[in-house]
């Protein structure tokens, strides 16, 4: 893995260092919970009308006996 030398303030150093051991594991930590935060909203309606209908099916199925 190529690496670079860079400047890194001391308390940027310091918040890496709560996410993990070494400034770069650091870095991954945090952009993994940036994409995990930009996760898009659940659709409540779609949600609410997919629960429906598999309900709706499960009530004919049990009324026809399967």
């Amino acid at each position: 893995m190529a690496t670079k030398v860079v400047r890194i303030s001391e308390d940027a150093i310091e918040i890496t260092s709560r996410y993990a051991k070494d400034i770069s594991e650091g870095i991954r930590m945090m952009q993994k919970l940036i994409d995990e935060k930009n996760t898009p909203p659940i659709d409540l309606k779609a949600l609410e009308k997919m629960m429906r209908n598999c309900i709706s099916e499960e009530l004919e199925n049990l009324q026809r006996g399967y």
